[in-house]
């Protein structure tokens, strides 16, 4: 297994970014002027060129003797590509971490570590961390408005309504819930295996587990949830379909009451629905690392860079106000700050939702070894496939993997 190292530092970011509010000029620090330097940017997002080149310009504008220079590598081969130029001296900069390959890029040790006072406490054990949240977006359920009317029903309160809703919309003519499969044909359950999970209560009426997922499995009710709403659910593989497009686009043809989604759905969905659709996040009263906000759009520094000090303050203006508003609108994302208004009012509402918690994690699964997922995607599958004979012992056999 990899070394979990340095992961309760790159949770702490997500918390801090979301509880610093920005003031008028976001997080820049004060403009002065620069030696003549060339930042190295790598990106993995090619559809959106324009953007990143608008925002390297306009850092350049501000920042007098500063040349940005973005290198666009396609998403399937980027951690490779970065991790083989990486091993040869050739960190960029600047770049952006998918966020499937977190603990890649912290495990090679070429990560800068990001201490400067505006987004790490001073005296913190969160005084290095290593990857830059910039935008994110919010687990939902999405649900057919006109279903929901004809079987007289309304937006769940607690899971027991959201269960109870699943049974009643049993006995309507479409199915009730869906997931979609992942190509290795598994449930693609973690966001809303990790809402379930976030939510649950201590097993002896102390405090909530936060910070440890194996604790979180063992310590809290959440697990037994996930187990029942999982039973009650009664989930078809037969049913589902492999690919997320494709179960929006079957929602969108109203064949599922509800599915699993993210704020990132909404643009699509407003576009392509038929009939209304509203959406709500699962039902709850907090959030821990086990949920539920997703980052989206992550950036490092390089380690010992030759520009490390001019890094780091290009990755501090893309926490300024008007670069997490651009992000939000660009990408139909919530801010990874608060204190800011998104134009978009559907994203506003999710975004408000983030903001009134105090504390605000990465989804665990974003801070897992490759391996770790990958056992905790088949036995999430067991799960929501009705395949879990004995709980306890399950329950013992998952935490005991994941401790080896």
């Amino acid at each position: 297994m990899q070394k979990k190292a340095f992961t309760t530092a790159v949770f702490l970011l997500a918390a801090v970014c979301f509880l610093t509010a920005c003031n008028k000029n976001g997080f820049i620090l004060n403009k002065n002027q620069v030696r003549e330097c060339t930042l190295t940017f790598w990106n993995w997002d090619t559809g959106h060129e324009d953007f990143y080149e608008k925002i390297a310009s306009d850092y350049e504008k501000e920042n007098d003797g500063v040349n940005i220079n973005i290198r666009l590598v396609p998403y399937e081969t980027y951690t490779e590509e970065w991790l083989k130029a990486a091993s040869e001296g050739e960190t960029a900069d600047v770049f952006a971490i998918p966020p499937e390959s977190l603990n890649e890029f912290i495990n090679s040790r070429k990560l800068e570590a990001l201490t400067y006072a505006d987004l790490i406490p001073a005296g913190s054990e969160g005084e290095k961390t290593y990857a830059l949240p910039a935008a994110g977006s919010l687990p939902v359920i999405f649900y057919n408005k006109e279903i929901y009317e004809q079987n007289q029903l309304v937006v769940p309160e607690t899971l027991s309504d959201f269960v109870t809703n699943c049974a009643i919309l049993k006995q309507s003519s479409c199915q009730p819930f869906a997931m979609s499969l992942t190509e290795e044909g598994v449930f693609d359950s973690f966001d809303f295996a990790a809402g379930i999970l976030a939510n649950g209560k201590s097993l002896d009426g102390g405090k909530s587990e936060k910070q440890d997922f194996k604790k979180l499995l063992a310590k809290n009710t959440g697990y037994h949830d996930l187990l029942g709403i999982a039973m009650e659910l009664s989930l078809d593989k037969e049913l589902c379909v492999k690919g997320h497009q494709a179960l929006l686009e079957n929602f969108a043809q109203n064949k599922y009451a509800m599915i699993c989604g993210t704020t990132e759905d909404i643009a699509w969905l407003n576009n392509s629905m038929s009939t209304s659709y509203g959406w709500f996040s699962l039902p709850g009263e907090d959030y821990t690392n086990a949920g539920v906000w997703k980052a989206n759009h992550m950036f490092g520094a390089a380690k010992k860079g030759k520009s490390v000090k001019e890094a780091k303050k290009f990755l501090s203006y893309l926490l300024n106000q008007k670069n997490q508003l651009a992000f939000s609108s660009e990408f139909g994302m919530l801010p990874a700050v608060r204190g800011l208004k998104p134009d978009d009012k559907e994203i506003r509402q999710a975004y408000e939702l983030i903001s009134g918690k105090k504390e605000v994690y990465y989804p665990f699964f974003h801070a897992m070894s490759q391996d770790e997922r990958t056992l905790c995607a088949e036995k999430l599958d067991m799960i929501f496939s009705g395949k879990v004979a004995d709980p306890e012992g399950f329950l013992s056999d998952w935490i005991r993997e994941l401790k080896n």
